[in-house]
């Protein structure tokens, strides 16, 4: 009996040490996609601040921004998608429920 008490509680270490290591990972990840966010709002207000004063054109300057903010929203939608894990299942019909004996 204390063989697999030595087993299981070598297998609840080294499952608690995965998941700290993909939550470490996630956190990462996370950080690399917020830091993307705000390169590109700090490039979009640099360009528009270029092309306002340096360039004096407010036709520049209101496309930088358009583009920046389109731009803005196609790295914070990404980021939020990045940020869901995918469903692990084939088909809609192979839906887990989990333990449904509590009824």
């Amino acid at each position: 009996m204390g063989k697999k008490k030595s087993e299981r509680k070598a297998q609840r270490e080294a499952q608690k040490a995965a998941e700290a290591a993909a939550q470490r990972a996630a956190e990462l990840a996370a950080q690399r996609r917020k830091r993307l966010m705000i390169g590109v709002l700090a490039a979009t207000v640099l360009a528009a601040l270029g092309a306002y004063f340096g360039l004096e054109d407010e036709r520049l300057t209101g496309i930088a921004i358009l583009v920046g903010g389109l731009l803005f929203l196609l790295v914070a939608l990404g980021a939020l998608g990045a940020g869901i894990s995918p469903r692990d299942r084939d088909r809609a019909g192979a839906i887990d429920f989990g333990n449904r004996g509590d009824r």
